[in-house]
């Protein structure tokens, strides 16, 4: 297993879902899940998902790169290489996240938290990421202007690890 050292948070940047038939974002993360792993495909065998971990707007986890794989997320390939990649289903530069999806991805990251001894410190948003060729963060607005961070780095830092509310989806 690589070493796990920090955990870096995304939005998809689009709706949550693919409209009334997609509820819970599933058909919304098999389409990030294509193109991802039609961009990698010829260099990478196997490659599933720029993301290790997907949340919808109702608090379903949805399964991406497994953790022993390197998920390419962030544009910076040493954090790359030893970070958990969760991508928020939603585009919070215009929207705010629903409660159940809040709480649900405190509870993944409580539960991968733990698991992996990450502390809070060093959780960051994609934006905090600093780039590859300058060295300065902020090359994106990723995760979003209404993303919760400072929500959720307070109820980290509260409390200890916890487990999921919904069962992890997998293929």
């Amino acid at each position: 297993m690589r070493p796990l050292t920090h955990i870096v948070l995304h939005h998809s940047a689009t709706d949550a879902t693919l409209g009334m038939c997609d509820p819970e974002g599933a058909a919304l993360w098999a389409a990030i899940e294509r193109n991802h792993q039609k961009r990698w495909a010829n260099t990478v065998p196997g490659y599933v998902c720029d993301y290790h971990f997907g949340l919808g707007p109702t608090g379903v986890v949805f399964a991406g790169q497994p953790l022993a794989m390197v998920a390419f997320n962030c544009g910076n390939a040493r954090i790359n290489a030893v970070s958990i990649a969760i991508c928020f289903l939603g585009n919070f530069q215009v929207a705010r996240m629903p409660a159940v999806q809040y709480t649900a991805g405190v509870q993944l990251l409580r539960s991968l938290s733990a698991h992996h001894v990450i502390p809070p410190s060093r959780l960051m948003l994609h934006r905090e990421v600093p780039s590859e060729r300058t060295g300065i963060p902020g090359f994106t607005a990723c995760p979003g202007r209404w993303f919760p961070s400072a929500a959720i780095r307070t109820a980290l830092q509260e409390h200890g690890g916890g487990g999921l509310s919904r069962a992890v989806m997998t293929r």
